[in-house]
């Protein structure tokens, strides 16, 4: 499996709160989370990791270049992006084939993981695989719209969820050439990527899959940065029971 990393941003929020670290570069669990997520997708058989990499962070390229040097399937795309939506595209231009894309501070569960990594590979050309999950730690979270097919026909920022139970993004991508290109083709120019997700949902004909993780979600803040450790640990546990 090819995989896409977002890391074009400038992660404004911990900037706020303070924090001069670049956000790639932030520790979870005592590594780089960027450094962590690349080990975890190599642990997973990736072909190839693409990453899109602002590079006006300090000290970020040169760390991805230490990672290239190590595994030799890293892809170092440098670029500064205006949206979350324009970071997908620097980091997937290079891929062919089926990927998964997803943010640098995405935080999930290895095993359903590696099975939605599967339903990825299995998808049809004109399908995408959407990560979703019902646990949901987000102020504003981005609601799927699931219909009686099993297929996710809309997306809603913030605000109450849809009829049928509170479902979310849990921030990965199931993709493929076929499905940007359609985006690309809808006559709308995504300025998110939540508006990415929503645009393929009603905009195209592909048909978009829902798969369920039973917990996921983006390192936005240092309140989430301590939850994630927390997580990690129990998983981590669990495997050690």
């Amino acid at each position: 499996m090819k995989y896409a990393i977002l890391a074009g941003g400038h992660g404004s929020r911990f900037v706020k709160e303070g924090v001069a670290t670049p956000k790639p570069m932030i520790e979870v669990m005592g590594q780089p989370m960027i450094g962590r997520l690349v080990e975890l997708l190599q642990n997973c058989g990736a072909e190839t990791i693409s990453i899109a990499a602002n590079p006006r962070m300090e000290g970020f390229i040169p760390y991805l270049e230490s990672l290239r040097a190590k595994y030799g399937n890293v892809v170092i795309n440098p670029v500064i992006t205006e949206n979350s939506y324009e970071s997908l595209l620097a980091a997937t231009n290079c891929l062919d084939g089926k990927f998964i894309g997803m943010t640098v501070d995405t935080i999930f569960p290895l095993g359903e993981f590696r099975a939605y990594a599967k339903a990825v590979e299995e998808m049809a050309a004109d399908e995408s695989v959407m990560g979703l999950t019902r646990y949901i730690d987000d102020e504003s979270p981005l609601y799927a719209r699931i219909n009686g097919e099993g297929e996710i026909i809309d997306y809603r920022y913030g605000g109450e969820p849809f009829a049928g139970g509170a479902i979310v993004s849990a921030g990965l991508y199931g993709l493929d050439r076929e499905c940007m290109d359609a985006v690309k083709n809808s006559g709308h120019y995504p300025e998110s990527l939540s508006d990415f997700q929503r645009t393929l949902a009603t905009r195209t004909a592909i048909k978009v899959l829902p798969f369920e993780f039973s917990r996921a979600f983006d390192i936005d803040n240092l309140h989430d940065l301590g939850q994630a450790n927390e997580f990690i640990n129990e998983l981590n546990c669990s495997v050690n029971v």
